[in-house]
């Protein structure tokens, strides 16, 4: 049996088809004749038959060689066509269901404005979100999500991040409370009563190493698994939250509370989307994370 049949060999006698000349097939391709005698001479063995005869200045194809033109033909294609081909997304014709790992803190800030320009560029696709959990990164290396969108430490091999934004924090008070306005000091924030939100996010771990760091003291009453009820609390009661700064612009423009710099640092932290390398080359992956970096790099 011939072994490691290529795609060369394929073209050499579909030419030889063609020309009629094993001199001719070997310019064709720059090779030399006895080259090409030698490919027509494995085939010979392979198939057990002469395949092309001399007949005056030509080689004539034997009835078994026509009867494998069509086969010859069909094999090329399919081969070129394998190694051609590449996964082309397009955005206004796909119906892909995307799947995205996001923060509540990205639900509140981004998620809302991706739709927006999500719809317009491709109203015949979906999108479903979800929290991010431990589960995250193993859904990523197997494919069950395309992309995760937040900070997240411990990041394991074979995943791959972009930057989006660096996010600062911000105080949040109700206004009109009884003790603070338009600023807080150090000593009002230590004894009010505070929200605290302990969420897929990891920011309230930034929060409570930097109160580690500076020996600040925190009169935590509440605790909370994410940051969508904070405003509510915050602007029906006396209690005050720290959060992101974009999260605490949005709540505080629906629920009319007052912001304010905390009293002390908070390191900045980076906001980043992660996709497993094996999506890298995915065009319809690419046009997501391109999507959410054209909307919120350095926003």
């Amino acid at each position: 049996m011939l072994q490691n049949v290529d795609l060369q060999t394929l073209r050499v006698l579909q030419e030889i088809f063609k020309t009629g000349s094993l001199s001719r097939t070997a310019d064709r391709f720059g090779l030399t004749q006895p080259a090409v005698s030698m490919i027509l001479g494995k085939l010979r063995g392979h198939f057990d038959d002469k395949l092309f005869v001399r007949v005056g200045n030509e080689m004539r194809p034997t009835a078994q060689a026509e009867g494998l033109r069509d086969a010859v033909s069909a094999a090329i294609s399919a081969i070129e066509s394998t190694l051609n081909y590449r996964s082309i997304f397009s955005p206004e014709k796909s119906e892909r269901l995307f799947h995205v790992a996001v923060t509540d803190i990205g639900q509140i800030v981004m998620v809302p404005r991706f739709l927006k320009e999500f719809r317009a560029q491709a109203p015949l696709a979906g999108i479903e979100f979800s929290n991010i959990t431990d589960r995250t990164f193993q859904l990523l290396q197997t494919g069950g999500l395309d992309l995760m969108v937040g900070m997240a430490p411990g990041i394991p091999e074979g995943l791959i991040q972009r930057a989006l934004f660096n996010e600062s924090f911000v105080v949040l008070a109700r206004r009109g409370h009884p003790r603070i306005d338009d600023c807080i000091s150090l000593e009002q924030f230590q004894e009010e009563g505070q929200v605290r939100v302990i969420s897929s996010s990891s920011t309230h771990l930034i929060i409570d190493r930097a109160f580690e760091k500076q020996g600040v003291v925190r009169n935590i009453q509440v605790s909370v698994p994410n940051f969508m009820i904070v405003a509510k609390l915050v602007a029906e009661t006396d209690y005050i939250s720290v959060l992101p700064e974009r999260a605490g612009v949005i709540l505080a423009k629906d629920a009319g509370l007052q912001i304010m710099r905390p009293p002390f640092k908070i390191d900045d932290y980076q906001v980043r989307q992660y996709w497993h390398e094996r999506q890298s080359g995915d065009s319809g992956n690419r046009w997501l994370r391109d999507l959410f970096q054209g909307l919120f790099k350095a926003a």
